[in-house]
């Protein structure tokens, strides 16, 4: 369904009523005394969001607002807030029948952000929700919980990122992969792999320049969020996010050495507004008595039943000469691979690890780091007669739709240690075919598979539909991402089978 015309679910509805009874406290983090707060509009206006959810929990979030991208956010004046929240099995259940209810108390420092980590839910089950304040009523938002570990049931997913909504000079891109993606029953979750935002000025971004203080990230998020396909979309399917450089500024590397007092502070404001922004498990960032940088932890493993391991990595903030990830998560990265028991064991990356010969960047110039991950694939495929192992790789970033797979060392004959999708941009400019650009039959060589050109130019999002015995990824694309009605559909679809060697992918 188009944008333009898809429903909005900013309805300014006064007086719904909410299930009586005692109402507890759930929050991530305590907050402050509160009062009432009266606003003349609704607050809800950048809507709701669910994710990090789990067997028994997931996390409700929103953030009030009036005004999203104006100084202030049309919150002046005011002091922590406390928002009602109510979760039920059904929408209609929110008012007769709810599963849990409570208070958090939302607080100035933190944009008035809502963070709630709802337990004490059933494993895979579909659940709505709601938010509360005053009068004014949010959005009602729809999650789900992931099964148990050992359930053998299927999961469909969508993985986005660069979703710059500023073109180059002038005007707007339109998000048509995401209005695509919300109208659809049939995904289980999304996942963004970084580039949430778009740091830099244009005339299309508010503030029309680049972002540097927490005021211009604040707003800019709230350019992004108050566009009717991204609050469609959260409000239909719990998200995991991690960031890549966009959200922080270009080529950010969160520990290099140097770092100036303005980086330094302009770093910890992003974490905070990414936080604020995103429906995260845990509570604002913290500082690293290590680094003396404030820090987020958002590596993480999102499990559905014992058919997808996906391993979320952050290859920003510990980012320095010599480490895309740091020590610590690296580790992690590695122990969690070795200990993986499902059919199919994912690494969602910002960036791509397959070696390109003709594209620096990525996890390329960090051979130690590389290496380490290559190695550790290759260790779990040697031995995949006595445990299931199915490798694969979900990154993004290069603006382009390819897929291809992991060489555990950079050159054209080394193993292949993994299959790699590159998903396409959400609406950032697409770079032309690699293979238009390749002279040598090396270049090649290093591809196992690659989309042809015209597909290479198109933006929106990979559909990830995987099974005991299968994994399928399609590429929803469409050029048209200047209109605000343009359209996407299945441009490519690629087939994995479970125990096959790696190199067997085929296009379907």
């Amino acid at each position: 369904m188009p944008e333009l015309s898809r429903r909005t679910f900013l309805v300014n509805a006064r007086g719904a009523a909410i299930a009586a009874g005692g109402l507890a406290v759930g929050a991530l983090w305590q907050a402050a005394p509160a009062s009432a707060a009266a606003f003349p509009s609704t607050p809800f206006t950048v809507g709701v969001a669910s994710g990090d959810a789990l067997p028994g929990a997931v996390v409700i979030w929103t953030r009030l607002t009036t005004q999203p991208t104006e100084p202030g956010l049309g919150m002046d004046g005011q002091g922590p807030i406390p928002v009602e929240w109510t979760v039920a099995e059904t929408p209609e259940a929110l008012d007769s029948r709810p599963h849990a209810t409570g208070v958090f108390v939302a607080e100035p420092q933190y944009a008035w952000a809502v963070h709630v980590d709802v337990t004490g839910l059933h494993p895979d089950t579909t659940y709505h929700y709601r938010f509360r304040v005053g009068d004014w009523v949010s959005p009602v938002g729809r999650t789900h919980t992931t099964p148990v570990p050992s359930a053998d049931v299927p999961v469909r997913f969508a993985i986005l990122s660069c979703q710059n909504m500023a073109k180059p000079g002038s005007g707007i891109f339109y998000f048509n992969g995401i209005a695509d993606l919300a109208t659809r029953d049939d995904i289980d979750f999304v996942a963004y792999l970084g580039d949430y935002i778009y740091d830099f000025g244009r005339p299309g971004h508010l503030p029309p320049r680049q972002i540097v203080s927490l005021s211009d990230y604040r707003i800019r998020y709230g350019q992004y969020k108050s566009r009717l396909a991204l609050l469609d979309m959260h409000a239909r399917f719990p998200t995991y996010a991690v960031p890549d450089d966009h959200e922080f500024w270009n080529d950010v590397q969160g520990r290099a050495p140097g770092m100036t007092p303005g980086e330094r502070a302009q770093l910890a404001v992003a974490l905070q507004a990414y936080w604020e922004n995103m429906p995260l498990r845990g509570g604002p960032p913290v500082l690293d008595t290590a680094s003396g940088l404030m820090q987020l932890t958002l590596h993480r493993r999102v499990k559905w039943g014992s058919n997808l391991d996906l391993l979320l990595t952050d290859g920003r903030q510990y980012r320095a000469p010599g480490t895309i990830l740091g020590r610590e998560q690296l580790d992690w990265l590695l122990d969690t691979v070795a200990g993986s028991h499902a059919t199919w064991t994912a690494i969602g990356s910002s960036q791509p690890v397959s070696w390109f010969p003709n594209l620096g960047g990525g996890w390329s110039g960090f051979d130690a780091d590389r290496g380490a991950l290559t190695d550790a694939l290759a260790k779990r495929l040697a031995a995949r007669r006595r445990r299931a192992f199915n490798p694969v790789v979900l990154s993004g970033d290069t603006h382009r739709g390819i897929v291809t797979h992991v060489r555990q060392q950079r050159d054209t004959m080394s193993a292949l240690v993994a299959t790699e999708f590159v998903g396409p941009p959400v609406s950032s400019n697409s770079a032309t075919d690699y293979d238009r650009n390749a002279d040598t039959g090396a270049y090649r060589a290093s591809y196992a598979y690659a989309q042809n050109g015209e597909l290479n130019a198109y933006r929106g999002y990979l559909d990830c539909a995987l099974t005991s015995s299968t994994w399928t990824s399609a590429y929803v694309l469409g050029n048209q991402v200047d209109r605000p009605n343009g359209a996407v559909s299945v441009s490519d679809r690629w087939l994995l089978d479970a125990g096959a060697e790696v190199g067997s992918v085929r296009r379907l």
